[in-house]
């Protein structure tokens, strides 16, 4: 079994400092093989927001990481950078890696960046970034839960017509089926929530796991306190468990579990921890 720790939307330049102390406590206490970041590492893709964010990286645990850039990685007031160099800030300061991947026997991981300069809050996905995600797992070893990341997300709650999916989700999810995917881990919305694909896209004999986390350590929380997720993935069970700021610490919240079957991850009762 491998544990992810999942966080997302950080939002430096807008932060919190207190949560900021207290997510990395909470990390180093989690003892993650793995930590993923789903993008917006910054706020407004400025210098020194970017600074910010590459020192809390910095004193992250030592473990292998996977960080996406999200939409507001990309300036929004220099049209030129926008269009002409996009991401620079984010290649100098976090990673020249767009597409990041990183595996062992038993978790193989994807970045996908789903940033797009015509648009200055939702992503998409393209063919070729797909077929790349699905190149990669298949160097993977053939037990490993398969995992892709992502800013923007794939899939939302059935009743929300608020927020849209991925432009060509429906290409990509049917993709990551033959390619059985298994995980995907995204942000975007400030809202912790865990999902069966299955709803949205109902594919013959597949249903994944879909997980969205909340700002970890930023003050524009919406209808939840921070949150990032831990999650625990085995080639039988994925157990998402929700890390909730208290006011002092990140606390232990809802426990989510899956099983693998024959038609796909299931989800089981939800658990209640302390």
């Amino acid at each position: 079994m491998r544990t992810l720790a999942h966080i997302s939307d950080l939002h430096f330049g807008r932060e919190d400092p207190v949560v900021v102390e207290g997510l990395l406590r909470s990390l180093e206490e989690a003892k993650a093989d793995v930590i993923v970041v789903s993008g917006d590492l910054t706020q407004r893709a400025k210098k020194k927001q970017f600074r910010a964010a590459k020192a809390f990286l910095a004193e992250m645990p030592k473990v292998p990481r996977v960080v996406v850039p999200g939409n507001h990685d990309v300036s929004t007031t220099n049209l030129f950078e926008r269009v002409v160099r996009p991401l620079k800030r984010y290649r100098r300061f976090i990673s020249q890696d767009l597409t990041p991947f990183w595996s062992d026997a038993e978790v193989a991981i994807a970045g996908i960046n789903t940033v797009r300069l015509m648009s200055t809050k939702d992503g998409r996905m393209n063919r070729v970034q797909v077929e790349k995600a699905c190149g990669q797992f298949a160097t993977a070893a053939g037990a490993a839960v398969k995992v892709v990341v992502t800013h923007h997300p794939i899939d939302v709650a059935a009743d929300d017509l608020k927020h849209p999916t991925l432009t060509r989700s429906k290409m990509a999810m049917a993709r990551f089926a033959e390619c059985g995917v298994d995980l995907f881990l995204s942000g975007h919305l400030h809202v912790g929530l865990t999902l069966s694909s299955s709803v949205r896209y109902p594919l013959a004999g597949y249903s994944a796991v879909v997980v969205h986390a909340g700002t970890a350590v930023s003050t524009r929380t919406r209808k939840e306190a921070n949150g990032w997720n831990l999650i625990r993935v085995s080639e039988g069970g994925i157990f998402v468990q929700r890390m909730v700021w208290g006011g002092k610490r990140f606390r232990r919240g809802d426990m989510e579990t899956y099983r693998k079957t024959p038609i796909g991850w299931e989800r089981q009762a939800a658990e209640s921890v302390s």
